[in-house]
């Protein structure tokens, strides 16, 4: 019983031990969109795919993604967190996002999957 206890922990962490160099990392909406500011909006593309809709003038465009969630005891209906981001017209950097809550959704609660650096 030994040896079947030592081996199932032997496995769980050679597990853990390959996701933390998978070069994926799970973070809340917020935190991306936070550390992408300055940064393209490409990056924000990868992470969230192809945004609603693009509202564009002649110095900024507006990007919107709606990110579709789930809450817990929520009755039937629309929830979600509805993101803004504001990027240059010139250069395509993020110069500012609003998040909001869209039902009984709430953004902090929603999460991504992004790539991270490899170290």
């Amino acid at each position: 019983m030994l040896r079947v206890t030592g081996v199932a922990m032997a496995l769980g962490l050679f597990t853990l031990a390959g996701c933390g160099h998978s070069g994926y990392a799970v973070r809340s909406v917020p935190s991306i969109a936070a550390d992408n500011v300055g940064k393209p909006v490409s990056r924000l593309q990868e992470v969230f795919g192809d945004p609603r809709k693009i509202d564009q003038t002649s110095t900024k465009w507006v990007y919107v993604w709606f990110l579709p969630q789930k809450p817990a005891g929520a009755p039937t209906g629309f929830h979600g967190c509805e993101m803004e981001v504001t990027v240059d017209a010139r250069s395509q950097r993020v110069l500012g996002y609003s998040l909001s809550n869209i039902g009984w959704s709430n953004c902090r609660e929603v999460e991504r999957r992004i790539r991270v650096a490899e170290r």
